[in-house]
């Protein structure tokens, strides 16, 4: 666990670090999104909530990008 959070101090340094903050970003994103869409009461089509989910992680992989780089 040790060895984790020094990765994660500086994520451009090495590649685990970069790696475990893209995942945090991904997950994030996709549970902001995940979430109420599951909960909502009316039925959306699976389809659409897969599009909104990926659409979602993309921006999230993208917001990822430009504050690394």
């Amino acid at each position: 666990m040790t060895y984790i959070i020094e990765t994660m101090k500086f994520p451009v340094d090495n590649f685990l670090g970069m790696l475990l903050y893209v995942v945090l970003f991904m997950l994030t994103a996709a549970l902001l999104v995940g979430v109420p869409l599951h909960y909502l009461p009316y039925q959306i089509p699976y389809a659409v909530k897969n599009a909104a989910i990926g659409t979602a992680v993309f921006i999230g992989i993208f917001i990822w990008w430009l504050l690394i780089f």
